[in-house]
């Protein structure tokens, strides 16, 4: 994410294995076939912890879902048949597609709702890791019960050591993003809670970080008010493709009475991270390969389908703004799908809908 796809232009690309076969060097093409970071699969890079995006399709041969670049393709046979001739192997056939098709959403539950005895993990007096907690992916929830009759009125808050992403409500109300980089001071008032969620975004796949602790927990290190470390935590773990209604859809609908917050340039859920639902119809005659277009309507969150966790999205950052969506899960009759909307929805028309085309080399947007 935040980040332009690697490409190689063709022309390199069969330059470069023209000169490898040339001296039989023993050649692995990486990727040769593109692929899908499905559900919670994508992970980081390095310390800078660069996350990967849900498509694997690296610009290669053949793409996400299996259709050829010809260009590519061409570069690499002309080259593989210069040094063993008489391969006489057709062309793969590029699949159809499904697309056309606007999808409406409504919303129908918040996070937060999951907050409650079944999902508690432990209490604290201090924070604790999600690897402490035994908590290895989506999202852990933070919560401080304030002390009645001792409300918390303007007081500064400092989240240390965010991995990766947290959302920050004060009595239900969405106030704050803190990212891994950010060492913000902000000012709140608590009069009941106050919650934080923290987002897994993916572990480092690769280097020496990956034993480096300190780059490679997740959740929370300390939070402190004033200045001072702030004490009795409960953790909850909260499931991401857990999208059942649970009788909230009239607060998230409704206009808090709280200042609006914003972040980037969009106006938070007032309510917090929120699941937005809706079904639609298919024929037998349309069970094919798809891509779900997630505009920049959303922010950042998580693609259900089928009860299927597709993989995370996130348009405010790039370059990836569709998910390949298999055929094979989708169903003829009654198709369920749902975003769990991390940040932010600003309504707009086909701000979500199937199509033929992948769109995954878009804007960018560094400071997501």
């Amino acid at each position: 994410y935040q980040r332009r796809v690697r490409a190689t232009g063709s022309e390199q690309l069969g330059a470069t294995l023209d000169k490898l076969l040339s001296l039989s060097i023993s050649v692995n093409l990486y990727m040769f076939h593109g692929g899908s970071n499905f559900g919670l699969s994508s992970g980081a890079s390095d310390y800078k912890t660069i996350f990967t995006p849900q498509s694997y399709d690296y610009d290669a041969p053949l793409s996400e879902p299996g259709d050829v670049k010809l260009d590519k393709y061409w570069a690499i046979r002309n080259v593989t048949e210069k040094y063993f001739p008489g391969n006489k192997m057709p062309v793969p056939q590029d699949s159809k597609k499904l697309g056309g098709i606007p999808l409406e959403l409504k919303q129908v539950a918040l996070l937060t709702d999951q907050i409650g005895p079944d999902t508690l993990v432990k209490r604290y007096p201090l924070p604790h890791t999600m690897e402490e907690l035994g908590v290895y992916e989506g999202i852990l929830a933070y919560e401080h019960e304030v002390t009645p009759g001792q409300p918390l009125i303007d007081v500064e808050l400092q989240l240390l050591g965010v991995h990766d992403r947290a959302y920050v409500l004060t009595d239900g109300n969405f106030v704050q993003v803190v990212r891994r980089e950010d060492e913000v001071k902000f000012n709140v008032t608590a009069h009941k809670t106050i919650t934080i969620l923290v987002e897994n975004m993916g572990y480092i796949g690769f280097s020496k970080a990956m034993l480096d602790y300190n780059a490679e927990y997740k959740g929370l290190k300390n939070v402190t008010v004033n200045g001072c470390v702030w004490t009795h935590w409960n953790f909850y773990k909260i499931n991401v493709t857990d999208i059942s209604a649970r009788g909230t859809a009239h607060e998230l609908t409704t206009v808090s009475s709280y200042k609006k917050k914003m972040w980037n340039g969009k106006e938070l859920l007032p309510k917090g991270p929120a699941v937005f639902s809706g079904t639609f119809i298919l024929e037998k005659s349309q069970l094919y390969d798809t891509f779900v277009n997630i505009t920049r309507s959303w922010s950042k969150g998580y693609l259900i389908v089928n009860d299927i966790l597709m993989g995370r999205y996130w348009p405010d950052a790039g370059p990836q703004y569709t998910l390949y969506l298999p055929g094979v899960w989708l169903k003829e009759g009654t198709n369920m799908i749902s975003l769990v909307e991390l940040q932010s929805y600003v309504p707009a028309e086909n701000s979500v809908y199937l199509t033929d085309k992948p769109f995954i080399d878009g804007p960018v947007n560094p400071d997501a």
